[in-house]
């Protein structure tokens, strides 16, 4: 059985299903996984902010928040990295014109432009007070109505409605910044994130990797999704879920059971863990 490994967890799709919910089997797996020595890192796109306390309970030792741009190891924060204020305004104003639904993300809370309800309801065909029951289930710490840009904003997210192109937005974005999608409601097409490119989930393991001075063969990564791919290919093993997106599963070393089949445990067990 492996002892004294780095194991970083996605959080969405991965840890925790579209219900939100924690899997038994999961939460199982995790612990019998710290008693046997090894460190729990969330490596998640949503700010710190955005995580329940119900995850928090798992007990990690260490979390990295807006895929890379926030890191932390056993209470003391390594690395905060904000986009700059001159680019938030510049993007804040870019889809404002285009009346683009949006939010900003910061450490304390999600600040939602008026549009992003609106916008949020058409792609799921719901009123706009049903997507704020939504968001407020999803992300508790929202704010509403925000008519002006804020400081250290870690990422932007805009809600991926027919109006919005991917290509001219890609373009206005570089060089400084760079596009994400993602999705929390099982849609193919539901959310973009906006952030500075150079840092990753993937240069966040290399990080931590190196604060704790081990090798990156002691890293096992988990995920679903297209922000998880940087961080499979970098860890020393690299796992993907059965709910994974195709590309994610053709660069795992390892595809696991969904994240709702005992996926987790299914892995920790194949591969040595527990």
């Amino acid at each position: 059985m492996l002892k004294n490994k780095i194991i970083f967890l996605d959080l969405d799709g991965t840890l925790i299903d579209h219900t939100l919910s924690l899997p038994a089997s999961a939460q199982e797996a995790l612990s019998l996984a710290k008693a046997n020595g090894h460190k729990l890192y969330l490596n998640t796109g949503r700010s710190i902010c955005q995580i329940y306390d119900y995850i928090w309970e798992i007990g990690f030792n260490g979390f990295v928040g807006g895929n890379g741009i926030h890191i932390e190891s056993e209470g003391k924060e390594l690395f905060h990295r904000p986009i700059p204020q001159p680019l938030v305004e510049r993007v804040y104003n870019y889809l404002k014109e285009r009346e683009i639904g949006f939010f900003e993300e910061g450490q304390e809370s999600l600040y939602a432009h008026p549009r992003y309800l609106d916008d949020l309801a058409s792609i799921l065909n719901v009123t706009p007070e049903q997507a704020k029951i939504k968001t407020d289930r999803l992300f508790p710490t929202t704010s509403y109505n925000h008519l002006d840009s804020h400081e250290n904003v870690n990422k932007i997210s805009i809600v991926l409605t027919d109006k919005v192109d991917l290509d001219e937005l890609r373009e206005f974005l570089k060089p400084e910044l760079v596009l994400g999608l993602w999705a929390l409601f099982g849609n193919e097409r539901e959310f973009g994130d906006i952030y500075q490119g150079g840092t990753s989930k993937g240069t966040a393991v290399k990080f931590i990797m190196k604060h704790l001075d081990l090798p990156m063969s002691d890293s096992l990564c988990f995920g679903d999704s297209s922000n998880d791919i940087e961080m499979i290919r970098v860890a020393g093993t690299g796992v993907a879920m059965g709910n994974a997106i195709p590309q994610l599963k053709s660069i795992a070393d390892l595809v696991t059971a969904p994240v709702n089949e005992d996926g987790l445990w299914t892995a920790f067990r194949q591969i040595g863990l527990i």
